[in-house]
């Protein structure tokens, strides 16, 4: 009769891990809308480089500074709509502090 070799539990969990770590990693990046695989080559240097004008600026950068420039439009407007917040709660605690004394 052939021996039956063993593993401990320690040597079973290393085995998962080194099969469900990948997958778990390929899942989480698919579910947040990157490339796994392209992410993987670029850590071993096959990135592809894009090549940018003659100033140095890509038409991924005109793009990026136009969304930038609206999220602060956005951003300075809610800053001026919690300021207005801000003062009518001022208002309402300086009408509540007179009405209890």
């Amino acid at each position: 009769m052939a021996k039956r070799y063993k593993m401990t539990g320690c040597a079973k969990l290393f085995i998962v891990l080194l099969v469900v770590a990948p997958i778990a990693y390929f899942v989480a990046s698919y579910v947040n809308g990157k490339d796994p695989i392209g992410e993987i080559s670029g850590w071993f240097g096959s990135e592809r480089t894009e090549d940018a004008g003659a100033n140095g600026v890509s038409s991924g950068d005109t793009a990026s500074e136009a969304d930038l420039l609206e999220q602060i439009r956005k951003l300075e407007k809610d800053v001026e709509y919690y300021k207005v917040e801000a003062e009518s709660y001022k208002s309402q605690l300086e009408e509540c502090e007179a009405t209890k004394n």
